[in-house]
């Protein structure tokens, strides 16, 4: 509140207050949407993150293919079922 000298304002209508008071449960409930939001974030990032990780999976073995099927005609590895038979990947 406003002070003026010795008196204090007073808010008669309480027009600076809010009419409810917050309780334990409120702050709780707050908190625990909040927790529960930040763990939908970080889920949304977990699967963004495996997403670009398949992905650099699959252009890895890609490339493998490509490499080892271009050198088809000296090698025994000309088609792509020999080459994926070769291709290790570990996740």
């Amino acid at each position: 509140m406003a002070k003026i000298g010795n008196y204090v304002q007073r808010d008669y209508h309480k027009t600076y207050s809010s009419r409810k008071k917050s309780t334990w449960s409120d702050f709780n409930k707050s908190w625990g949407s909040r927790r529960a939001a930040a763990a939908q974030k970080m889920q949304n990032l977990r699967t963004i993150a495996n997403n670009f990780s398949s992905i650099n999976t699959y252009a890895s073995q890609a490339n493998t293919a490509l490499v080892i099927q271009s050198r088809g005609s000296q090698n025994v590895y000309s088609s792509p079922t020999a080459v994926m038979s070769r291709v290790n990947v570990v996740i």
